[in-house]
């Protein structure tokens, strides 16, 4: 069932949204939501997220994108690290997972996502190296993908949440964990692209 508000300027029955999907999660686990939407660790992910949980009757991905987007606020960044404007540079959204091997012989999952920022320096920087080593727009995309795999989680300070269950069995009894990061090059060439263009387009225009 939607939601519906009414109010001042709000005809009755409008389905009022707070905001997109992409503006609560980062774009790889809203593709997870939509391969596996009824799957109870997928939906405890959203609980720790959100701090809410969809019904059991939002069961398929368009439903429950719906109640996101209707129920959840958008997430706010760190307080530590202020917005940048598309004038200064540009963002990536980065999801971040870890795995917690602890001494009592448990693993727990964890996740969370933030925003890498790419100053304009850093930018423009990459891109005047590809045109001096006559390189194209590709190899700088390449090399910006490195920079953020290397400094992730030291340059992001992502609000990771447990989820699933804590699995006790035959680990590590040293204090340990495993680490991961996940990104879109697409989203990273798109936004490199558009700040081209937008700020410096004869930059663009050398590159091979």
């Amino acid at each position: 069932m939607s939601a519906v508000m009414t109010g001042p300027g709000v005809p009755a029955g409008t389905v009022v949204r707070r905001c997109g999907i992409d503006e609560v999660f980062a774009s790889p686990f809203i593709e997870l939501i939509g391969l596996a939407p009824r799957n109870p660790v997928v939906r405890g992910l959203i609980l720790a997220q959100t701090g809410k949980m969809p019904g059991p009757e939002r069961d398929t991905f368009e439903q429950i994108k719906e109640w996101v987007e209707t129920t959840c606020d958008k997430k706010s960044r760190s307080p530590n690290q202020p917005p940048v404007r598309a004038a200064e540079g540009i963002t990536i959204n980065v999801e971040f997972s870890e795995t917690e091997y602890g001494r009592a012989d448990y693993s727990v999952p964890r996740s969370g996502s933030d925003a890498f920022v790419l100053e304009r320096s850093e930018l423009l920087a990459f891109v005047r190296e590809a045109i001096d080593a006559g390189d194209g727009l590709e190899e700088v995309v390449e090399k910006v993908a490195s920079l953020i795999d290397e400094e992730a989680w030291d340059r992001c300070e992502p609000s990771l949440d447990d989820y699933g269950e804590y699995d006790y069995g035959d680990h590590d009894s040293n204090d340990s964990g495993e680490t991961e990061i996940e990104f879109s090059k697409t989203q990273l060439r798109d936004r490199l692209l558009t700040f081209l263009r937008s700020r410096h387009p004869e930059l663009l225009e050398e590159l091979a």
